[in-house]
């Protein structure tokens, strides 16, 4: 049996983000979008000093987990509160977003619509993958996320 090479990525266990109001996260990760709170810690002091730059500072963190894996980490700076920033360009150096994998795509969108979220981009359906659809959409504090239907193929 050969043995695999130590020292690499195996995975992403988490993606986090960080915004101005957890409970809106809730409303729109839980409530809408189906994922459960796993961990629930608010008003605690930020253990990894030198994060924020600020010492002793409060913080309220969700753990959400999803079908299939997906783990989202919702960081709230409470005292002081986090700066609000602008909303970066998918094209922007620096930018980041995140892929959520969902089962109806265009009964997700109107979920999503319904909450008041606006679609960056009408749904795609891409020629290349059969079957392969996606969006995005700037949710809370305008984090930029995208929803994919289908499979996409993975190298052996």
């Amino acid at each position: 049996m050969e043995e695999k090479a130590r020292g690499y990525t195996t995975g992403v266990f988490q993606v986090g983000i960080l915004v101005s109001d957890i409970d809106e996260c809730i409303r729109l990760f839980c409530d809408t979008l189906g994922m459960e709170v796993v961990f629930d810690a608010r008003n605690q002091t930020q253990p990894a000093h030198g994060l924020s730059g600020v010492e002793n500072q409060l913080m309220n963190v969700l753990m959400l987990h999803g079908q299939d894996g997906v783990d989202l980490e919702i960081h709230q700076y409470v005292d002081p509160p986090a700066r609000p920033c602008p909303p970066m360009n998918h094209n922007d150096l620096g930018s980041m977003h995140f892929m959520l994998r969902v089962d109806d795509i265009y009964a997700v969108c109107d979920k999503v619509q319904a909450l008041g979220y606006r679609l960056m981009n009408p749904v795609v359906e891409s020629k290349h993958i059969p079957g392969f659809k996606f969006t995005y959409f700037r949710g809370p504090d305008n984090v930029m996320i995208e929803l994919h239907e289908g499979i996409v193929p993975r190298r052996k």
